[in-house]
């Protein structure tokens, strides 16, 4: 029987064209033109798989991944997307989509993206015959302790044999009862959940004082049915884990449930997997439109210098030479980004001066200022930064990579004043004070400023308002490294007024 496959496309040559390329590799295709119609024959047709456009009249692709893992989680929905629309990529990543090609379509990325499909789907039987079979085993197990629906006291003998059966399964293992007190539990949940007989699981694995919104546990209780989800559950160190949970009623069918058995098993590296390769394919997107831009560019600035050479024309050899240097820096700087972002660092803390700290800052940037006539003010409070005693205040910072965050928020300005041709001159601000417990640096220019959408998207991955020009990882970056900093970057902007970055960080007198 053909694997059924819901197309959703308001432009019928399109559905026309991807519908044969999907009928000659075997699957059974239907149709819809619109979010509406694309319900309708899920709901009807239970397709595993949905490859749907993203922009649509009425509802759109990102509504139709809504409604259709509302209905049906499991289904595999990939979206199809314009070369301008990866912000709407990144939400539907966000949605769970299982992953999104680009118009015009390329069979070799439509079969990479309907195989990755594939093998979730397979994976997830293969999950389910392996949950079932682990359920069988855990019934046979338990039956001889239920008797007249309930569960009967055992001899010590049975329930070592009991204690033993949990601790040899290589997940998760707890009983809840009604209360949801936790009635036993295995070795592996002993060893990395904080807990004893008698907790509440809310208690022990969200830290919360009443059960959670949507518990798997509680349902099974209500309606005699296994249940599965995904949760994120706090371990005995405090970290969150990505869990994967089933549940299996224990008592007799047909009675009430006495008992509910949890299973649950760590997903967490499968969950940053496939974040990292959203993330990758989002950047390979993103960068591969960025560098033909720059390229582009660079063509223009080589022909120019051919030009000047060949005509002796010293004018278009200095055009060309600029427009060469212009894209080699845009093209250095991306890769820089790239490499930084590719590499997961962890803070090297040390004591600094907060003074030194920002003077060293500033002085990074200045030249560029100068270059680009842009009039360069250093604000420092030192009054706020030197107690009585005279002695400097000191923060602990990983000072290469908090140098980094803040020099591209100036750099940002920087780039904000030379694009703003409504001004004679231009400005940038560099501040620092001392604020309580905080350090807060300050960084305004009068450049073009910033719509409220732009405002809300600057620190977004692969987001950027200079079209070829940026990478869209610069600011991702810094607020990243800021908030590894346990900090905070707000703000303020208005188009044509300019922009104020409020870079906070905690000033800690110690490490810890």
């Amino acid at each position: 029987m053909k694997e059924k496959i819901l197309l959703v496309d308001d432009e019928e040559g399109i559905r026309k064209v991807l519908g044969i390329s999907l009928t000659d590799s075997g699957y059974d295709v239907l149709f819809a033109e619109n979010g509406e119609e694309a319900i309708r024959i899920f709901k009807e047709q239970q397709p595993e798989i949905v490859l749907t456009d993203i922009k649509m009249p009425g509802m759109d692709g990102i509504e139709v991944l809504r409604k259709i893992k509302h209905e049906n989680p499991d289904t595999e929905v990939i979206v199809i997307t314009g070369h301008g629309d990866m912000q709407l990529a990144i939400k539907s990543l966000k949605y769970e989509a299982t992953d999104f090609i680009t118009k015009p379509v390329d069979d070799t990325h439509l079969e990479n993206a309907l195989q990755k499909s594939r093998e979730r789907i397979l994976l997830r039987k293969q999950l389910k015959s392996y949950t079932e079979n682990l359920e069988r085993l855990i019934q046979q197990k338990t039956e001889k302790l239920a008797d007249a629906g309930r569960i009967q006291k055992t001899t010590q003998a049975s329930s070592e044999k009991y204690q033993h059966l949990f601790d040899q399964m290589p997940c998760y293992v707890a009983v809840l009862g009604k209360d949801l007190r936790i009635t036993a539990f295995n070795r592996l949940f002993r060893e990395d959940f904080n807990g004893e007989i008698g907790s509440y699981c809310y208690k022990i694995f969200k830290r919360a004082d009443k059960p959670c919104e949507i518990c798997p546990v509680i349902k099974t209780f209500e309606n005699r049915q296994s249940h599965q989800s995904e949760m994120q559950l706090t371990g005995k160190n405090g970290k969150q884990r990505n869990m994967v949970l089933w549940t299996k009623p224990l008592g007799d069918a047909g009675k009430d449930v006495l008992q509910v058995l949890l299973m649950f098993t760590d997903i967490s590296q499968l969950i940053d997997l496939k974040d990292h390769l959203a993330s990758l394919g989002l950047m390979i997107g993103s960068v591969s439109h960025s560098i033909k831009g720059m390229l582009t560019g660079l063509d223009g600035g080589v022909y120019l210098l051919d030009s000047g050479f060949s005509k002796d024309d010293p004018n278009k050899v200095s055009e060309g030479l600029e427009i060469v240097k212009i894209m080699v820096g845009r093209i250095k700087t991306m890769v820089l980004d790239i490499l930084y972002y590719a590499k997961e660092r962890e803070l090297n803390r040390a004591q600094l001066d907060v003074l030194s700290f920002a003077k060293d800052t500033a002085d990074v940037v200045e030249a560029k200022m100068r270059n680009h006539h842009i009039e360069f003010v250093r604000d420092f409070n030192t009054s706020s930064l030197m107690p009585a005693s005279g002695e400097q205040k000191l923060f602990f910072a990983d000072e290469e990579q908090l140098r980094s965050a803040i020099v591209n928020i100036l750099e940002n300005a920087v780039d904000a004043c030379t694009e703003d041709k409504s001004k004679t001159s231009h400005k940038i601000t560099f501040g620092v004070r001392g604020d309580k417990n905080e350090i807060v640096f300050e960084i305004s220019d009068n450049g073009i400023g910033m719509t409220q959408e732009t405002k809300e998207k600057i620190f977004t991955l692969f987001f950027s308002s200079k079209a070829v020009r940026g990478t869209g990882i610069g600011l991702f970056l810094s607020e990243k490294i800021v908030r590894q900093h346990k900090g905070l970057i707000t703000v303020d902007s208005e188009p044509g007024q300019g922009t104020h970055f409020y870079i906070t960080v905690p000033l800690a007198e110690t490490e810890a």
